[in-house]
């Protein structure tokens, strides 16, 4: 099984990451979304619990090494 993570908690690899949804009418449901290292992982708008597995890991663009951005 995958490392998962909740809302709240620091990311640590930036990447698109699954957002499962737990709880109620939505339990199961997931989509995909870009979170970066440092930042925490979201809540939901509905309140229904969720929890986060890292799909493709990236990192951001102002760390890549072969990348200048804005200078």
């Amino acid at each position: 099984m995958a490392d998962t993570f909740k809302p709240g908690e620091i990311v640590r690899t930036s990447g698109i990451y699954s957002v499962i949804l737990e709880g109620g009418d939505n339990e199961g449901r997931t989509f995909n979304a870009t979170c970066i290292e440092g930042d925490r992982f979201p809540g939901t708008r509905t309140g229904a619990g969720a929890h986060y597995e890292l799909k493709y890991g990236a990192p951001y663009s102002y760390r890549h090494p072969e990348l200048n951005p804005g200078r």
